[in-house]
């Protein structure tokens, strides 16, 4: 029987990727609005719960790639929230940072290969993630009308949503991820064609600032 090749970390981490970037199309194809109707705003609310549980396999895969293993206890979990607990007791921190690419400055090592910008001002940490992960959540159930509380909440709700929409989107939009001198940089539009890359690189190959 011909054995079957497992995909390299890069491939997976692509595949992650083209899925988030067709959630995200499918959101943006929704037009959703202030005014949008519930079964608009719950899909979208969906498919962000759907792109951030994506992501977090994600991080599991840029561990596999730098340090060749992944907590035993990671491997099975596919609640966002939980894998996302778990990083921060890792040695190193292996989370996406936004980043947009540039030229290098005149004199720059030759030996550098990727110019890479920080955008700090649209970085959302793991906390961060988590919160809009778990604020999510209560879209996945009917919002009960016998609740005294239902307009007022629904309202906050959906405010919130819309706010944390594009939030994800801009921060994974460009982002770079890695471990152990090994970097993924993630490319949800790329291009004239705006295809979903992946670049490898070693972190001694990037110039960040």
């Amino acid at each position: 029987m011909a054995m079957v090749e497992k995909p390299s970390p890069h491939r997976k981490y692509q595949s992650l990727l083209i899925n988030i970037r067709a959630r995200y199309e499918i959101i943006d194809n929704l037009h959703r609005e202030a005014n949008s109707d519930f079964a608009v705003l719950e899909t979208s609310a969906f498919h962000i719960r759907k792109s951030i549980e994506r992501f977090a396999f994600g991080c599991l895969v840029a561990l596999d790639n730098g340090l060749k293993k992944i907590p035993r206890d990671a491997r099975g979990q596919w609640n966002a929230d939980k894998k996302f607990a778990k990083l921060p007791k890792q040695k190193e921190l292996v989370f996406p940072r936004s980043f947009r690419r540039d030229n290098p400055p005149l004199g720059s090592d030759p030996r550098v290969s990727n110019h890479i910008v920080k955008r700090l001002e649209i970085n959302l940490t793991v906390d961060d993630v988590r919160a809009i992960y778990r604020r999510s959540h209560k879209w996945l159930h009917e919002w009960n009308p016998y609740l005294e509380s239902f307009g007022r909440d629904f309202e906050k709700s959906k405010a919130e949503l819309l706010s944390d929409l594009p939030k994800i989107w801009d921060w994974l939009l460009q982002n770079l991820i890695g471990i152990g001198g090994k970097v993924f940089l993630g490319l949800l539009k790329h291009g004239p064609n705006e295809d979903v890359r992946v670049v490898v690189a070693e972190s001694a190959n990037l110039d960040e600032h």
